[in-house]
């Protein structure tokens, strides 16, 4: 039976008994309520109260790094007589009786033990019992003692003064030990993360994967922006943007707005500006569906440089996937999720990336010239030519992604060799810059851009920006056409406001985009985006 802890004063100990069931939550939760002051002080306060024993608290890794491997035999009772304090969430509570405790202490992923002895606290069995078994895994504490050593070398904070709650976990049941239920986990991230030290890998190593790339382009010099994510429209790639409307725009009506699908149309209006060297970290949206790549929120990173050709932007991605690869390998010893990984991923820090070309290879593969033209018509005889099954859409630009997908992608399938596919047809790439290029003896519009692929998924978009406002609107014309005769849903949503912005001069420019939660599952090995999501996909964001 476990009672109501002492509520330690200056004169000395007072306390209320009360039994309760020790196999649940419930009853401690409903006497929390009673006084909720008592069990959630200020910390401030709690620090003051153990001034002159412990004048500064800890954070658990600096007391291991401090006392790990320390020579405790050279000191009486294998302790420093220093008082420390350490503050954390217990992770287990264990009983030796009812007058001694062991209870392990985490705090920034670092565990330490706690040893509560009565005697050492000059307290009488029932007086300590009666206070530590109230505490539960999950509960903040801090805690004050000596640093020592057990039998067998485990570094122990000896405590000589009763736990102080500061915040103590109400949930109904006791903290499982793990999840493996995947729905749970999904719908209780709070849970997940609080009993799986992998899930909270994901999110480190996400933390680690942006600080390389933010350093890689501030090493470089390249100005970190933000730009808008709401926008009189969501242009910037081909898909569809959430709509939403605001009332506060002054006019008599509602005005719509949507949530960006892309960064690049204002990151480019930068370039224009001046900003030559541009960069962005940060979310994007768009309406579309949910499967183990894909999140209507997700972030990326895009970068805009002047005077930076495509040959240049295939040498800067390799640099960059090469300069993730080299910081998260400082970080392995200590995240077991990177070292299981990294080692495959080598092949990232070759800077020698395999390259297929759009056109010719696809030629090769099927053995079939491609069409003359790429309007639907052309493109859906080509397809039957081939022997291969249509997309529900017709559009060009849906034909040549399917293309891409039922020929190109799978060179990249079973392997972690990143590869590189450039010189996509025009159709493609709306906001690229365009040349003509000679296959089989016929010219072909194609884009001055690379996708990189690895085993199977696409990480990189890049190319040579148009920069002709004329050909730029032209573009959009085309777009306007297939959403029009196609009913495509992806076509790109022009931005005649940026076209009319153009004419201000858009140097020849280089950008480039990456998605940062793929580039997260590939390096923790995670094989859902739900995983390196802190809270999941949308799906999972509604349940909590």
């Amino acid at each position: 039976m476990l009672r109501r802890p002492i509520q330690w004063t200056r004169s000395g100990p007072s306390r209320v008994v009360l039994r309760w069931n020790s196999d649940t939550y419930s009853p401690r939760k409903q006497i929390i309520a009673e006084n909720p002051p008592q069990y959630y002080p200020s910390i401030s306060e709690v620090r003051q109260k153990y001034t002159q024993k412990a004048p500064v608290a800890s954070r658990v890794p600096q007391f291991c790094a401090q006392f790990r491997g320390y020579d405790f035999s050279k000191h009486p009772q294998k302790r420093i007589d220093a008082c420390h304090k350490i503050e954390g969430r217990i992770s287990s509570v264990r009983r030796s009786g009812r007058g001694i405790y062991f209870l392990d202490l985490v705090q920034d992923d670092e565990k330490v033990q706690l040893m509560a002895h009565h005697k050492l606290m000059e307290l009488s069995v029932d007086d300590f019992d009666q206070h530590h078994s109230f505490l539960r895994s999950g509960d903040y504490v801090v805690a004050v003692g000596f640093p020592s050593t057990t039998n067998v070398g485990e570094l122990t904070l000896k405590l000589n003064c009763p736990i102080e709650l500061v915040s103590p976990c109400l949930n109904s049941t006791t903290i499982p030990e793990k999840l493996s239920d995947r729905s749970l986990i999904n719908k209780n991230r709070v849970l997940d993360y609080i009993v799986s030290p992998e899930s909270r890998e994901h999110m480190v190593i996400r933390s680690l994967v942006i600080q390389a790339i933010r350093s890689f382009f501030l090493q470089r010099q390249f100005l970190e922006v933000q730009t808008p994510l709401l926008a009189g429209n969501g242009t910037g790639a081909n898909a569809q943007p959430f709509k939403t409307a605001s009332r506060a725009l002054g006019s008599s009506e509602e005005e719509s707005l949507s949530l960006r699908v892309a960064p690049e149309l204002w990151l480019k209006r930068l370039v224009i500006s001046g900003f030559d060297k541009v960069f962005e970290i940060g979310p994007s949206f768009r309406n579309e569906g949910v499967d183990a790549t894909h999140n209507p929120e997700f972030y990326t990173c895009e970068f805009y440089q002047s005077f930076l050709s495509l040959e240049e932007l295939m040498e800067i991605t390799q640099d960059l996937f090469a300069h993730i690869h080299s910081s998260l390998s400082t970080h392995r010893t200590k995240l077991k999720l990177l070292d299981q990984h990294l080692t495959s991923l080598e092949p990232l820090a070759s800077r020698n990336f395999r390259r297929y070309e759009f056109i010719p290879t696809i030629q090769e593969i099927t053995g079939h010239p491609f069409p003359k033209k790429m309007d639907s018509n052309a493109l859906v005889e080509y397809f039957h030519k081939i022997g291969a099954a249509l997309p529900s859409n017709k559009s060009p630009a849906s034909l040549l992604d399917e293309l891409s997908s039922l020929y190109l992608e799978p060179l990249s399938l079973a392997s972690k060799e990143p590869v590189i596919f450039y010189n996509q047809p025009a159709a493609l790439s709306p906001l690229a810059k365009s040349t003509t290029r000679t296959y089989s003896n016929h010219p072909h519009e194609i884009s001055s851009r690379f996708e990189l692929f690895i085993d199977g998924k696409e990480y990189v978009n890049s190319y040579e920006e148009e920069n002709s406002p004329f050909a730029q609107v032209s573009k959009f014309k085309i777009q306007q056409a297939a959403k029009s005769d196609h009913h495509d849903p992806e076509a790109l949503v022009p931005d005649w406001q940026y076209a009319r912005v153009m004419e201000y001069g858009l140097p020849p420019t280089g950008g480039w985009g990456c998605g940062i939660d793929r580039l997260v599952m590939l390096f923790s090995g995670a094989s859902r985006i739900s995983q390196v999501l802190p809270f999941g996909t949308i799906r999972d964001v509604v349940r909590q």
